[in-house]
């Protein structure tokens, strides 16, 4: 079987480079900087960091609302209108907590720009992916997401220095400003859905084998569709690790500038050693996603997870080595390599476990556990180290959290060839072997 020849320059590397700025605008300017902005803010307005961290708890509770709703609004749209005025929502509200006066403020625009945020990310990115790549998926979803790391590392000590100098209503200004200018033009100019909009086939593509899906008589594809999802041990396996992935590592990320600060280091010291950490993001979600092409899923997460897991023990040995500054950086460039799970599992996995039946709306009810892991973990990390004045225990108890995390996501691999043959079956599709669908699935 041959595959289908493509031109010299595959566009799908365009594509590929359009998510790579996306996400370095989206998450890596709008969410990745956001930590040093804690400090600052909670000062300004009064109140304590846990309370001023709640805004982003009601962002998390309204996107946690709203991610089923883009699954089923993206099942038959095209993503580009859409896209563009998610641009413009989540720019503005960004820009927006410039002008706040009030904590209340922070809350509203938060629930906004959360809500309206699955219009830009979410769906949009990891079904464009799929779209363009049957081979080398992993890489090209790895280079495209790490954008959101470059991104990041340039901005922080840039937003830093500014709020140091202007205050931080002029950090708020520059960024949504900047998200702007690079967001828009990318997707008006160069991103393009499908390649079949190109009058191209997708990267793998075998006329034999992918221009006959499996499904049934009736049309209906293999895979696990929404309702069947609910009933599935893979489902609640999956969300299980990932509430647990995204909660434990983003509350010792949003924290590593507090916890060195507080134990004596310099908020320059601090800034830089999270600008260090957010380009390791680059090298990280690049191997991985190779890795996870060669190696699959299971031994791509047993790497992954080794490293993020222990990496939140890491920071909580720094206050050991307080003044020396080589533990921060050893932590930096760990955690940092490992922070590229957060952005690749959802994107990654999701296809992979429940195939093509329902992408969209299974996609939708799988990312809310991830908000609700972010919104229940980090404020109650944020709690704790107000009860006890530190986040050492806190930070070992989140490496304990990621061994569960990994324990569920290599139970959610093992069970999803089992399941989907069961699914199919039921939907009158002719079963492949099990053996056959874990090699689909990686493990």
């Amino acid at each position: 079987m041959e595959q289908k020849k493509q031109p010299k320059f595959f566009y799908g590397w365009v594509v590929v480079f359009t998510i790579f700025c996306l996400q370095g605008s989206a998450t890596g300017i709008l969410n990745n900087t956001m930590s040093v902005f804690i400090k600052p803010v909670s000062e300004a307005l009064g109140v304590s960091r846990s309370t001023f961290y709640l805004y982003n708890t009601f962002g998390m509770i309204a996107g946690i609302f709203a991610s089923p709703f883009w699954g089923e609004f993206f099942r038959n749209r095209r993503f580009k209108l859409w896209m563009i005025f998610g641009c413009l929502v989540c720019g503005g509200s960004v820009f927006a907590y410039s002008m706040c006066t009030h904590i209340y403020q922070f809350y509203a625009i938060a629930m906004v720009r959360s809500a309206f945020q699955g219009m830009l990310m979410g769906v949009p990115i990891s079904r464009t992916l799929s779209f363009w790549f049957i081979e080398k998926r992993g890489l090209a979803t790895g280079i495209a997401l790490s954008g959101s790391g470059f991104a990041g590392g340039v901005m922080t000590p840039i937003v830093s220095r500014t709020i140091e100098l202007y205050g931080w209503r002029a950090g708020y200004r520059q960024l949504g400003i900047l998200f702007f200018l690079i967001s828009g033009p990318i997707l008006l100019f160069l991103y393009r859905e499908r390649p079949e909009d190109m009058g191209l086939k997708p990267l793998g593509w075998i006329e034999e084998i992918h221009g006959k899906p499996r499904e049934s008589a009736t049309g209906i594809k293999s895979g696990i569709s929404r309702a069947q999802a609910f009933r599935s041990k893979t489902y609640w396996c999956y969300v299980g690790s990932l509430f647990l992935t995204q909660g434990c590592v983003m509350s010792t990320s949003n924290n590593v500038v507090n916890h060195l600060t507080d134990i004596g280091y310099t908020p320059a010291f601090a800034a830089s050693i999270f600008s260090i950490l957010l380009f390791m993001l680059i090298p990280g979600k690049t191997v991985l996603g190779y890795i996870y092409d060669k190696l699959g899923m299971a031994k791509g997460c047993a790497i992954i997870y080794f490293i993020i897991g222990t990496a939140p023990s890491v920071l909580a040995l720094t206050g050991l080595f307080r003044g020396s500054t080589w533990m921060p950086y050893v932590f930096a460039m760990w955690f940092g390599f490992g922070y590229s799970i957060l952005s690749m599992q959802h994107p990654y996995f999701s296809p992979k476990l429940f195939g093509e039946k329902e992408f969209t709306r299974v996609f939708g009810i799988c990312g809310p556990f991830s908000s609700i892991g972010n919104a229940i973990i980090v404020n109650s990390v944020n709690k704790g180290q107000e009860a006890i004045g530190s986040y050492v225990p806190l930070f070992f108890a989140n490496t304990g959290g990621l061994a569960v995390a990994l324990a569920l996501m290599l139970a959610a691999i093992r069970f999803a060839p089992i399941e989907t043959e069961k699914f199919d079956k039921e939907d009158g599709i002719l079963p492949a072997s099990a053996e056959t669908l874990a090699v689909a699935v990686g493990s």
